[in-house]
């Protein structure tokens, strides 16, 4: 009999990706009873991906690219102080591809809808009907973000 073991290359994306696994139940988190339960990646973590007001386009699209998320908190510090996704970037590079040379603040959306941490789960239909992505915060604080497969990854889970 021969074990031929491989890198593990091919599970990069599953088993070695801390995400996924908590997405597919492999990994537990610690239950807080409110909207916390559905943000995968919590901010007070680091797990947040986000850029910073000064940063260039490029290094945004970077981020997005290489983390496979489509919107990005802009953080000034500690304190959201913008979210910019994929269509802000197109819109703004579309018709001079050396705008990827800007700023995030030159494209980022700055009038923000956020929710309180304390509401129900039914306070995120209004956000995704609208396009966006749920922005929760706890008082000033930011704690991450929801996106619709979030709430479906959490729903699925709940179900069994």
């Amino acid at each position: 009999m021969t074990l031929v073991c491989d890198t593990g290359n091919k599970y990069l994306s599953k088993m070695y990706n801390d995400y996924w696994m908590l997405d597919n139940g492999f990994i537990e988190r610690p239950l807080h009873g409110d909207l916390r339960d559905l943000i995968l990646r919590p901010y007070a973590q680091r797990d947040t991906v986000v850029v910073a007001p000064g940063d260039l386009l490029i290094v945004a699209y970077n981020r997005m690219k290489l983390y496979d998320v489509s919107q990005l908190p802009v953080m000034d510090g500690d304190r959201i102080v913008g979210i910019l996704d994929e269509s802000d970037v197109l819109m703004h590079v579309l018709e001079d591809e050396g705008r990827f040379r800007d700023p995030v603040s030159t494209a980022m959306v700055t009038k923000l809808q956020m929710l309180d941490v304390r509401e129900s789960i039914q306070s995120l239909v209004p956000v995704f009907d609208a396009g966006h992505v749920a922005i929760v915060v706890d008082g000033e604080r930011f704690l991450g973000l929801i996106t619709r497969i979030d709430l479906l990854n959490f729903l699925r889970r709940r179900a069994g």
